[in-house]
């Protein structure tokens, strides 16, 4: 089956990748002078929070995006879908992490994304607190600045304690549906952990500081970026759960390098 995007043209790739660039400057700039700053805090029906440095970036970058191309679906955690039915969709988170952000803790960051018929082909990830970025395009390679991304594989003897694992909190496992044991499994078998709520986690897994990641339950703006960072890089990417709850729906997903990827997918397979 033919690639969707490999109809895209590699100079056209180049412009949608430097627009998404653009979008992240902005949203960095607003983001450190809200941090630094004041803000409203409101609660969401399921009781997340949301703020006005949410609903100001998103609102900044959908004004931007459409700008600039105007017949592109625009799809953010804050104000649903626009042009749904667009080939090219721009997919925002402008706070993940928003919890973080309301308690200062500096790991929170912008999600940007532009999917073709579904597929990723651009994504950048932005963490303006720790100075971190990524990014990637289809067919031209993930970078971190001026840093070409390689992710190398383990070797496959690796033992299960010297690998680094990202994954969601054990709340994320409970929320939507009772995976707690699933929680449970790969925490025992994978001990070298760290728990990240936020975009800090794909973040890690594209660059490498962590082997892989484990992002559990979330809707598409959480995990937009991460399948071309990563692939782009020479990782893996799997979706391995896929799901609704009344009107929403919901992915869990694996990423970074390939062998790591393959042992954590299959706990969730035999689960």
């Amino acid at each position: 089956m033919t690639d969707p995007r490999s109809r895209i043209a590699g100079a056209e790739v180049a412009r949608f990748r430097d627009h998404a660039l653009a979008l992240a400057d902005e949203s960095r700039r607003q983001l450190r002078a809200f941090f630094v700053g004041s803000f409203e805090i409101k609660h969401k029906p399921d009781g997340s929070p949301v703020t006005s440095a949410d609903i100001a970036v998103e609102e900044r970058l959908r004004e931007m995006i459409g700008r600039r191309f105007p017949d592109h679906g625009i799809v953010g955690e804050e104000h649903g879908a626009h042009k749904p039915a667009a080939e090219f969709q721009w997919i925002l988170d402008p706070v993940d992490g928003t919890e973080d952000f309301v308690h200062r803790v500096p790991t929170f960051g912008t999600i940007i994304a532009l999917h073709f018929r579904g597929a990723p082909v651009v994504g950048v990830i932005d963490v303006p607190m720790l100075d971190a970025r990524v990014h990637a395009a289809f067919g031209l390679g993930a970078f971190r600045g001026a840093e070409r991304l390689h992710l190398a594989d383990l070797d496959p003897a690796t033992p299960p304690a010297a690998i680094r694992i990202t994954l969601s909190a054990r709340t994320n496992f409970t929320h939507h549906r009772d995976d707690g044991a699933l929680f449970e499994a790969v925490t025992r078998e994978f001990p070298n952990h760290r728990i990240y709520r936020s975009c800090f986690a794909h973040l890690c897994a594209a660059t490498g500081q962590a082997d892989a990641a484990i992002d559990v339950g979330n809707p598409i703006w959480d995990f937009a970026a991460a399948r071309i960072l990563v692939e782009e890089a020479g990782g893996a990417f799997r979706v391995v759960q896929d799901y609704a709850v009344g009107a929403d729906r919901f992915f869990s997903t694996i990423f970074g390098r390939p062998r790591v990827v393959e042992r954590l997918a299959a706990l969730f397979a035999g689960a």
